[in-house]
Parts: C-alpha cells; sequence; structure tokens
C-alpha cells in the first residue's frame, strides 16, 4: 500500500509541477501546506470514562481514539495537549476557544449547528444490553422495565417520550452497568463496544447479551470549532493518510479486534483501493491533455462539489422526513394525551388520545390552549413559570369535567421544551386519566386503615375498662361520702383526670378514622407522639413491652394531622408485631423496648422508631416501601408505601436501617417548623 502511494506522489510531482506562484494560487490545498500545523500545541477535549474510545489506565489516557489523534499529530507536525472533560463541557469549550479539538464526537443535527465534523473514522451502534437468562428479546418488551442509559445521549433522547418505561440515568458508561449488575435495572441501553469492553473487564461476557436488534448507528468523527476549515482539512488529510496505510488497521484491531469484526473497515480499505486505481487511471489518461489540465481539474473539482452539495442536501431533505415521520409515531404511540405549545399559548401538536379526552374531533391547527377549558385548567397558573424559568410541574393532579359530563381525576406533567441554544420555546404537556386509579387506591387505603383500626380497638378495650370502673366507684360512693371533705377532694380531682384520659383515647381513635384533608397544619410533635402512645400502652403491657419516648420541647412541624397519625400508628403496629413474633418465635425473653426520639438537627426535625424484633435481610429493607410487599403470613402489604406517600406528600422523608435479630429502626424527616 505504501509503494502505491508513494508511486502516486512521484507521478503527480512529474506530470503536474507545482509553480512558485500559479498553482498555489490556484490550488487551495497546496496553499495553505502542511507546514501550517507545525510545532503548534492544540488543545484536544476529550471524554475520560469511555473505554476502549478513551480512558485513563495506569495514570495514563490510552484508547482507540488517543492513538489515532496521536498519529495524526505526527503525520501533521502539530503536538496536542489532553484536557479531560464530558461531551457537552468540551462542545461549550470548543464553542468559547478554549479547546481546538473534541475526540470520539457521535454525529447528530444538534451538535452540527454548533461545531464541523470531520471525516467519519469510526461507526459503531447503541445496543440493549440484558441478563442471559431475560425474559427481554426485543425493544418492546422494554415496557414496564428499568433501564439503565447515559443521561443526555441520542439513545436518551430517543427512548425517553416511550411510555412505561423506568429509567435509570447514569453519567457514564460505566456507572450504568453497575446498575445492571445489581439488579437495580432490567436492562442498559448504550455503545456496544464499550459495554462489551467492560463486561470482558469483568468477566461476564456469559453472564449477559445484546439484542439482535440495534437501537441507534453512531458515527464517531473529530469536532472542531465552527468555521475552522484549515484545521478540519489537516485532520481529514490526517485520516485518509491513516486509511490509506495499515496505521488505521493496527490502531483498530488493537482496540477492536476482541469486540467487532474488522470486516467493514477491509472494505473501506477496498473501496478506496479502487478509487486510487480509478484516480491513477485517469492521470495516466490525462497525459496527453496535460495543456488543459488546469481547466479539466477545475471543473471536476466544481462538479464534485455540486454532486457533494446535491447529496448533502438529499440526505438532510430524506433525514427531515424521517424524523418527522418518527415523531408522529412516537406521538400517537403514547397512551397518554400529549399536547405542544410555543412560547404564546398556540398548539403546534397534539395526539389523537388527547383529542378524545377533550371531545374534539379535528387538530386544533392555530388555537391557542386558553381556547379549550379542558387543557387551560391544567396550565393556567403554571406555564408562565415554567416558560420563564424551566421549571418541570411533574405528577400533578386535578379534578376534571370530561366532556361527556363524567367527573374524573387527571395526572397530568408540564415541562419545557428547548431549542438548540437551550432556551425555552414553549412548553410540552402530557396528561392521563387516574379515575379508576385512584378509585382502587382509596379503597385499599381504608381498607388498610380498617385492618389497623381493628387492631386498635382490641387493645384499647381494656384500657378504656379502667377509668370507667373508677368513675364507677366514684359514683357509687358519692351518697356515703358526700360530707367527706377528702372524699369531694378526690372526686374532683381524679374523676376530670379519668374523663380527660377517656377523652385522650377517643380523640386519638377519631383523629385516625377520619379522612385524611390534605391540608397541612402546624404540628406540635410531643402532642402528636403522646396521643399515640396512649393509644398502644395498654396492649405494650399485654405483650410485655416498654416504651421508652424522648421528644425534644417546642418540636414543630406542618403537617396534615390524619396522616401524621396513621403514619406513627403504623409504625407502632409493625413494631409491636415483630417484637411479639420475635418473642412466640422464642428468640426473645423478658421485657422489650419500642424507643421514640425527636430532636432537630439544623433546619429538619428528625424522629426514630426503633424496636427490638426480627429486623429484616438487606434485600427486604429495598422491597419494604413497595405496595403490596409483605413478610407476614397476613396483611396487605400497604401500611409502610402508604406511609411513606404521606411523609413525601408532607415534604419529609423516611427510611430504615436493619439487621435480622437485632431490630429495625425508621427515621422520619421534616422541615422545622417555626411557630
Amino acid at each position: 500500500m505504501k509503494k502505491f502511494v508513494f508511486i502516486f506522489i512521484l507521478l503527480i510531482s512529474i506530470f503536474f509541477p507545482v509553480s512558485a506562484h500559479g498553482d498555489d494560487e490556484e490550488n487551495p490545498v497546496h496553499s495553505t501546506g502542511l507546514s501550517s500545523l507545525e510545532n503548534k500545541v492544540l488543545k484536544v477535549g476529550f471524554d475520560p470514562k469511555s473505554p476502549p474510545y478513551q480512558f485513563l489506565r495506569n495514570d495514563q489516557y490510552v484508547g482507540f481514539n488517543i492513538d489515532l489523534i496521536k498519529k495524526i499529530a505526527d503525520n501533521q507536525q502539530f503536538q496536542v495537549q489532553y484536557v479531560p472533560l464530558t461531551l457537552n463541557q468540551s462542545i461549550e469549550a470548543l464553542r468559547d476557544g478554549e479547546i481546538d479539538i473534541i475526540l470520539g464526537v457521535p454525529f447528530t443535527a444538534e451538535f452540527s449547528e454548533v461545531v464541523d465534523f470531520t471525516d467519519r473514522y469510526l461507526t459503531s451502534s447503541v445496543g440493549v444490553l440484558v441478563p442471559a437468562d431475560s425474559s427481554i428479546e426485543e425493544l418492546t418488551d422494554l415496557q414496564g422495565k428499568r433501564v439503565a442509559i447515559l443521561y443526555n445521549t441520542m439513545e436518551y433522547d430517543f427512548l425517553r417520550n416511550i411510555r412505561n418505561i423506568h429509567y435509570h440515568s447514569a453519567h457514564n458508561a460505566k456507572t450504568g452497568l453497575e446498575v445492571l449488575y445489581k439488579d437495580r435495572a432490567d436492562a442498559y441501553v448504550g455503545n456496544q463496544i464499550t459495554a462489551k469492553y467492560l463486561l470482558k473487564a469483568r468477566g461476564l461476557e456469559d453472564e449477559y447479551r445484546f439484542l439482535d436488534s440495534h437501537l441507534l448507528p453512531l458515527e464517531y468523527s473529530f469536532a472542531v470549532q465552527k468555521g475552522n476549515y484549515q484545521l478540519m482539512h489537516h485532520l481529514n488529510i490526517g485520516i485518509r493518510q491513516l486509511k490509506l496505510t495499515d496505521s488505521y488497521s493496527e490502531v483498530y484491531n488493537k482496540w477492536f479486534e476482541d469486540f467487532e469484526s474488522p470486516l467493514s473497515e477491509k472494505l473501506k480499505k477496498i473501496r478506496e483501493m479502487l478509487i486510487f486505481i480509478i484516480v491513477l487511471a485517469l492521470i495516466i489518461f490525462l497525459l496527453g491533455f496535460r495543456w488543459n489540465r488546469l481547466l479539466q481539474r477545475e471543473v471536476n473539482r466544481k462538479t464534485k462539489d455540486l454532486q457533494a452539495m446535491n447529496l448533502s442536501l438529499t440526505e438532510q431533505v430524506q433525514k427531515t422526513k424521517n424524523s418527522d415521520q418518527f415523531k408522529e409515531q412516537i406521538l400517537e404511540s403514547s397512551a397518554r394525551g400529549v399536547v405542544t405549545c410555543d412560547q404564546n399559548g398556540i398548539i403546534t401538536s397534539i395526539n389523537n388520545v388527547a383529542l378524545e379526552m377533550m371531545g374534539e374531533k379535528r387538530k386544533p391547527g392555530g388555537k391557542k390552549a386558553s381556547d379549550f377549558p379542558f387543557l387551560w385548567n391544567m396550565l393556567k397558573g403554571d406555564v408562565d413559570e415554567t416558560i420563564k424559568s424551566g421549571k418541570k410541574m411533574i405528577g400533578k393532579e386535578r379534578k376534571a369535567t370530561l366532556p361527556n359530563g363524567e367527573d374524573s381525576y387527571i395526572r397530568y406533567d408540564i415541562q419545557p421544551l428547548y431549542n438548540f441554544q437551550n432556551k425555552t420555546t414553549g412548553i410540552l404537556l402530557f396528561f392521563e386519566d387516574i379515575t379508576a386509579e385512584k378509585r382502587i387506591k382509596d379503597q385499599l387505603q381504608e381498607q388498610e386503615k380498617s385492618r389497623a383500626l381493628i387492631q386498635l380497638v382490641a387493645g384499647l378495650a381494656h384500657e378504656i375498662r379502667n377509668p370507667l370502673t373508677s368513675i364507677k366507684t366514684f359514683v357509687q360512693l358519692i351518697p356515703m361520702k358526700m360530707n367527706n371533705e377528702k372524699f369531694r377532694s378526690e372526686i374532683s380531682t381524679l374523676v376530670p383526670k379519668e374523663i380527660e384520659r377517656l377523652n385522650q383515647l377517643v380523640e386519638g381513635l377519631i383523629n385516625y378514622a377520619k379522612p385524611g384533608s390534605g391540608k397541612a397544619n402546624s404540628l406540635n410533635l410531643e402532642r402528636l407522639i403522646q396521643s399515640t402512645i396512649i393509644l398502644f400502652k395498654q396492649e405494650t403491657d399485654n405483650k410485655n413491652i416498654e416504651i421508652e419516648w424522648r421528644v425534644e420541647p417546642d418540636l414543630w412541624i406542618e403537617a396534615d394531622e390524619s396522616q401524621m397519625n396513621q403514619v406513627l400508628i403504623n409504625l407502632f403496629l409493625n413494631a409491636i408485631e415483630s417484637m411479639d413474633s420475635k418473642r412466640k418465635n422464642k428468640k426473645a425473653q423478658g421485657k422489650l423496648t419500642l424507643s421514640i426520639h425527636a430532636c432537630r438537627s439544623e433546619e429538619e426535625v428528625i424522629v426514630t422508631i426503633s424496636d427490638q424484633g426480627e429486623g429484616m435481610t438487606e434485600e427486604e429493607t429495598r422491597k419494604i416501601f413497595e405496595p403490596f410487599y409483605t413478610s407476614k403470613t397476613s396483611g396487605t402489604g400497604l401500611g409502610l408505601s402508604l406511609s411513606k406517600q404521606y411523609i413525601i406528600e408532607n415534604n419529609g422523608s423516611l427510611s430504615v436501617e436493619s439487621e435480622p435479630g437485632s431490630g429495625s429502626a425508621f427515621e422520619l424527616r421534616f422541615p422545622v417548623k417555626e411557630n
């Protein structure tokens, strides 16, 4: 191959000598000269977490792209200074002139608006990686699954609008695969070569497999600053020179021989060889027409430019058509209503699901969202804030009346739309009818509350009987001891206390049984915890369980009282059941302790409820807040799920730490409410 290149250059120098001035002016390729980059230091930005393309090994940057730019730098006589950055950081740095080149950039229409790309030097694809024994066989099987995916990539943009896929975003391939290894995701979507490289490094090739279908093609190039044609020209020359020799194959086989067949690269070399032979034949043919060579060369160059421009225009038109058709397919494949509006509130796109829910038969071209009360009731008050600040409104719910007159509940999301300059250009509205879901959810909540209420009432029967017995005794003694001053003092002191005790028990039950208002009020934690302890005092005494509680004074939070009552009662019931089960299994003797501590830490109130029960495994603690998950022989598995939901609705958080045989500790955190 090197001999052919040498012969080609020799023939050019013999038959087409370059004059000192004339040829330089007519041939811009020669006028730029390869020496223009000689000894220059070019800053190269790259993502150091993309093996085997580029990564850090033994404190040195290595990889396919690193070797490739080194060889091009040697050929073009410039030096390289590496600048490790993320892809988005590299784009910004290139635009600001802080770096000169970006390694390994996949071509996208969005990036082409802000940078210029060299010739493609490598082609790969995005694939879907699943465990070897997974039931996932094609892309449609990803619905309802958890997918690990790199954030802000082509594949992320491709999948994020598809319904019912749960995403776990990662910032690099290694982190995304770790999520898959730990069974926190059912599949991983990303660059196939990088995934295969990392699997091989971990020795896990046989435990995972790729789906047969490829999600997206990836074409890698170098990126330079927009308009820097001279640097792009030198890099293209370097790429072509490497491909005309064995240097490119050496680098390719060094990094990709075990991951991908080099057949495509061999075909490229054959194609380039054929082009070289054709050009050589053309030169021989043109020897007889040397007097017209400059004119003919210019005509050929112009013709090629026009052909390239025409081909590029045709490709762009086809890509635009494909993109519009693809967007329309995604829009109509969604089971939710989807509406987009521009900054002026004019509807720019809408799917058939949205039209059906709105009671419309035709798409409202050119109309504003405010012309449709069904849409505007969701958007008003939020659309301006979303457009101005880019704030997302996720999982909002409201009651609405459908065009057929039926009352329903709607869940909706409002998200900003951006252009290539990352400026807000409009809003995206998703909505769906959750009436049936909410009805079932309310029924399950009431069932769970009724179950807990039955347990409470059974334990409180004796607790209520004690003060009633005391009151009855005093009443019976009134005729005999009415004139006794000591008796009158005791009855006036003790009877009100017993009545107040009964009142606290009854109020606690009423607060728990009444439906939640969903309205937050200022709550005193000491009073809230004390009223819950009163409800369980008799049951814990009967089961030889001691309640230890310590609450800092004047701790206030802002929450719904009914919901917080239910949360505390659910946690108390779980703790008591766990300790009682431990005692029944003869794993504990003597008195067990239920501890409740509440304190203030900076701007948070922390409540810890600890027990000495059976405890849980690590897997159980991961699943304990999932709906319908329970380790008990009886129970709905909704208590802790509802408790966590109530805590989140009141701007708090709920977590658990547990070890088998050592008990569990639930930690509740709320923002401090200054009272």
